[in-house]
């Protein structure tokens, strides 16, 4: 299946030969989030839904779907204030259409899609989304997608559904 990429070592032993195989996980690539969030900053107002559409690609072209990977990949959302530490913000992602808790969801238009909701962050400022692998020990996503957002506007829960 192409899914996972096997060495195999082999050692002589008193009495025997014995092979040992270790498995590593493929590694795809993420070329960014499509249209209209494909560029890497922007300023969101609060209530806006952020409609994260990526790709896993392997070196020769193709893509990862659901049959691909049994981990979908997830999204992490950081805090990042100014002056002060970043907070990971992912457990209290807000899941609009598209997304299960903070994992991705195939759609047959060949791409991985989540849709995040802004209306229940607790504070303005800079956010930082990823996409990442779902599980690094199937599969990694080198170099990941992320997206940068400033967001602006209201009070956390004054978003509009």
């Amino acid at each position: 299946m192409g899914k996972w990429r096997v060495a195999i070592l082999a050692a002589a032993f008193a009495g025997g030969a014995g092979l040992l195989a270790a498995e590593e996980p493929v590694t795809y690539g993420c070329r960014g989030f499509d249209e209209p969030l494909n560029r890497p900053q922007m300023n969101v107002g609060r209530g806006r839904v952020l409609p994260l559409r990526a790709k896993l690609v392997l070196p020769d072209g193709s893509f990862a779907d659901q049959k691909a990977v049994k981990t979908p990949p997830i999204l992490t959302l950081k805090y990042q204030p100014e002056g002060g530490t970043e907070v990971d913000k992912t457990a209290s992602i807000e899941v609009r259409d598209f997304g299960k808790g903070n994992h991705f969801v195939w759609d047959d238009e060949a791409h991985w899609k989540f849709d995040l909701g802004t209306g229940n962050l607790p504070d303005n400022g800079k956010y930082v989304v990823t996409f990442q692998s779902g599980d690094e020990k199937e599969y990694r996503v080198d170099p990941p997608c992320s997206l940068t957002f400033n967001l602006q506007g209201g009070k956390a829960g004054a978003g509009e559904r």
